[in-house]
């Protein structure tokens, strides 16, 4: 036997069940909430100081290519928020969209692979500790003019998106987990130290800074490599020109085929070293070397022509003695070429 409910009352029923769900919905949200929801702890009092550990664990590589170098990153953030305090009596685990984070980002990360799932600890007094540890590219523009002696500063920049240090202060957390490994990967590079300081970052020029810290390491090349693979054997390669200036202009074909022979290996030697050195728009100290060494290599081709031109024209004396005076003029050439790039330029 089944109940028929009047219309009227079944109407009206139902317009009682949509106004109770419509404020079911409208206050589940107030029940929901958590601290992400209500802004930063305190903003009221100020800043929300928050400490900033980066420990750098490895850097594997450099490149002069990309402006960029590969890093193994660990961060640690603390921050105080009451609201989150509990009766608990260890640290309880939520995820980090669950809470007011300070929204940290990479500012010169190109490409990277965070390592550790996005998860804060809070402790009973509301305490709450965020950790990651990335891996990957972070962009670094070099100053190649004294390569490849040089020095650099390999830069890890930490901003806080959308806030300004008004409203978030970074501070770094100066203990055991704040630093760098003791030993690199990196086989020809030299760690002098390292460096952190609270550096606001700007995204371009006239806009408000948001908050930021960045840890610095100052890193010098080792050219033990350069100047096995790259400088002697070029020294060799102009040395070898020289020999001409020995061969009587009356064997102009011999010199001749002595200096076209040092032209192109002096082409094969460009392309062998190409991709060692730095593909940049300005000459570094090893390029202004390279094309001073090219000029006296080309100039003792443009001298045989010359020799041979006046031996062939009977004038075999005023050949000889152009030829004895480049056995003199071009080492000595080579010498303050090799002598202003390499030791006064690079100051060595």
């Amino acid at each position: 036997m089944s109940i028929r409910i009047p219309a009227p009352l079944y109407a009206i029923g139902k317009k009682i069940y949509m106004v109770l769900l419509i404020c079911l919905l409208l206050i589940l949200p107030v029940f929901t909430a958590t601290a992400a929801d209500y802004g930063r702890p305190l903003e009221t009092e100020g800043p929300t100081v928050v400490k900033v550990a980066v420990f750098v664990l490895d850097v594997d590589e450099v490149s002069n290519v990309s402006q960029s170098f590969d890093a193994n990153v660990y961060v640690e953030l603390h921050w105080q928020d009451s609201r989150l305090a509990h009766d608990k009596p260890n640290k309880i685990t939520l995820t980090l969209n669950d809470v007011w984070h300070p929204r940290i980002q990479f500012i010169n990360q190109q490409k990277i692979w965070p390592t550790l799932p996005e998860m804060v600890e809070i402790t009973p007094d509301g305490e709450v500790v965020y950790q990651q540890r990335v891996w990957g590219a972070f962009s670094q523009p070099l100053e190649l003019e004294n390569f490849p002696f040089d020095k650099q500063v390999f830069t890890v920049q930490l901003g806080s998106a959308g806030y300004s240090p008004e409203e978030v202060k970074l501070v770094p957390d100066q203990g055991s987990r704040t630093g760098i490994a003791d030993q690199f990967s990196l086989a020809d590079w030299d760690i002098l130290g390292w460096k952190v300081d609270i550096a606001p970052f700007a995204p371009s020029i006239g806009e408000e800074a948001y908050a930021g810290l960045s840890l610095s390491i100052e890193a010098k090349r080792r050219y033990g490599y350069f100047i096995i693979k790259v400088i002697i054997p070029l020294f060799l390669i102009v040395m070898m020109s020289w020999v001409v200036f020995w061969i009587d202009p009356k064997e102009s074909g011999t010199q001749i085929s002595v200096s076209i022979t040092t032209m192109l290996t002096l082409i094969a030697y460009r392309f062998a070293v190409g991709n060692d050195i730095p593909k940049v728009s300005y000459l570094s100290r090893l390029d202004y070397f390279i094309l001073g060494a090219t000029f006296l290599v080309f100039a003792s081709l443009i001298e045989v022509v010359v020799t041979s031109t006046y031996a062939r024209l009977g004038q075999l004396d005023r050949a000889r003695t152009i030829d004895r005076r480049a056995r003199i003029l071009f080492p000595l050439a080579f010498i303050l070429i090799a002598v202003e790039s390499l030791v006064f330029r690079f100051g060595l």
